[in-house]
Parts: C-alpha cells; sequence; structure tokens
C-alpha cells in the first residue's frame, strides 16, 4: 500500500469538518467587540507606519531598507516613570541603508508628525514621522538612559530618538491596507460611536476553538450599537490582513441570537 497517496485524502477530509472564514461578501453572524471612539485606537495593519506612509513613503524606499523607527521620551506625570514614550520615523537619504546606523544609535528627526492633524483634546499621537537630519553627537550612553525626545541646544521642531533598527519591506501592504481601512471613515463617524470592532468564532472537527475572524465596520445611521451586540454582517477584508478588498458592513442587529459570556463570541454562520 502506498501510504503517502493517502495523506491527500487524509487532509481533506479533516478541512471538510472545519469551518472557514466567511468570504468578503457574504453574509454572517458577528459580535461587537469594541466601539472606537478615535483613529488612534483602530489598531488595525502596523499603526506605528501610518504617519510614514501619509507622509508618500513607498513600498520600494521600504525595501531597501532606508526607513528606521525609534522612540523618544518625553516628561508625563501621568505615565509610569514620568514619561510618555513616542514612536518615531524617518526615511534615511537615498543610497543609506540602516545596516550604517547600529540599533540603540541615535538620530535627529525635523518636525516628526503624526498621521492626523491633533485636535484640541486628543490625546498625545503615539506615532510619527519626520525628515532624517542626521546622527546625533555625544550619545553613547543613549542605550542606559532614556533618549529625550526634546534636547537642549536643538530647536524645537528637530527631536532625539534612539533607534531600533529599519522596517521591515513585507509589513507595507499590511500597514497600506490597513491605513485604507481606516481612511474610509470620518472623524463624524468615530464622534458618533459608529466605527465597531466585530468578530465571529470558527470551529474545527474536534469541537475546538480555531480563530476568530475580525472585521472594521460602519454602523448604520440611526442603529446605536454597544460591546455584546450580535448583528448580521456582510464580510469584507478582515483586519490585519494586507487585503486591501470592499470593508466590512453592518446590515441590521441579530435580536434572535443571544451572545455567550466570559471571553467567547458568537459563532460565525
Amino acid at each position: 500500500m502506498q501510504y503517502p497517496m493517502l495523506l491527500p485524502l487524509f487532509a481533506a477530509a479533516l478541512l471538510a469538518g472545519c469551518e472557514t472564514a466567511p468570504r468578503a461578501g457574504a453574509d454572517t453572524r458577528a459580535q461587537v467587540v469594541e466601539v472606537l471612539r478615535e483613529r488612534q485606537a483602530l489598531r488595525d495593519g502596523h499603526p506605528e507606519l501610518h504617519p510614514a506612509l501619509r507622509a508618500g513613503v513607498t513600498a520600494q524606499e521600504m525595501e531597501a531598507g532606508r526607513l528606521v523607527q525609534g522612540e523618544c521620551a518625553e516628561p508625563d506625570a501621568t505615565r509610569p516613570l514620568g514619561l510618555r514614550w513616542t514612536g518615531v520615523t524617518a526615511l534615511l537619504p537615498a543610497g543609506t541603508a540602516a545596516a550604517s546606523l547600529a540599533p540603540g544609535s541615535v538620530i535627529e528627526v525635523r518636525d516628526p508628525r503624526p498621521a492626523w492633524p491633533v485636535r484640541p483634546g486628543d490625546p498625545p499621537p503615539a506615532h510619527r514621522h519626520g525628515g532624517f537630519a542626521g546622527s546625533a553627537a555625544g550619545t553613547a550612553d543613549a542605550a542606559r538612559t532614556p533618549t529625550l525626545c526634546h534636547a537642549a541646544g536643538l530647536p524645537g521642531s528637530v527631536w532625539r530618538v534612539r533607534l531600533r533598527g529599519a522596517v521591515p519591506g513585507w509589513m507595507h501592504p499590511f500597514a497600506q491596507a490597513g491605513l485604507q481601512r481606516l481612511e474610509a471613515f470620518s472623524d463624524d463617524d468615530f464622534r458618533a460611536g459608529r466605527v465597531l470592532r466585530l468578530a465571529c468564532q470558527l470551529k474545527v472537527v474536534d469541537g475546538g476553538d480555531w480563530y476568530a475572524p475580525v472585521w472594521i465596520a460602519r454602523a448604520p445611521e440611526g442603529l446605536p450599537l454597544r460591546v455584546g451586540d450580535v448583528v448580521r454582517l456582510r464580510a469584507g477584508a478582515e483586519a490585519q490582513s494586507k487585503d486591501a478588498g470592499p470593508a466590512a458592513e453592518v446590515l441590521a442587529r441579530d435580536s434572535s441570537t443571544s451572545a455567550p459570556g466570559g471571553n467567547a463570541v458568537v459563532r460565525c454562520r
């Protein structure tokens, strides 16, 4: 008997007993797991790269190792250790690769900006992107002490940033797809609590949990929803994917289905 010939049949039998994630355009059932009130809360598709992509950084520049990322701290009495950390990216000049800058070294970044303007009352942006202004001198001990964004003797528009390294090029399609999903929502959508994170639960042949696909979707006007509500959903591109396909769409509340208790979410359908 040729046992290797049985492997494809065995695999097919297992897969036949597994549920698959609803495809884009298919109607399914999902549960609201979060109501998103601000853009920074929509953690989809490497948000630390959104300021760079909004500034025009391309996939080719990332693949060449030119986009570097790091962090710096600002005094904030409300945070642990009295410091608030901000992630900062910068694009190195053409012909310069991140390999020439060791992790832990400090660079100067000109005019680091968030992906979107900060309005009065908004929390400080967690991520910014600026122009590379050169390596900082006299910062050999930066790995042992916090690197402050605003150093004495520098203009306020120039920040010092301790490097973590280059951003891998493979992140670009995931970040770009997440940014596209985020840009589909207006400020009014967030203020009205219409931007939702939803999930449903899939099962495998043995009855154990497999995984829960997650979508970001807009609720229709006049349909207030809260965490735990079950809805009918037209599936779209999943969150955290590089799928730039159509967005998911909430169709209606599903009053016939009760949400499970604990950390579980409703079964997909």
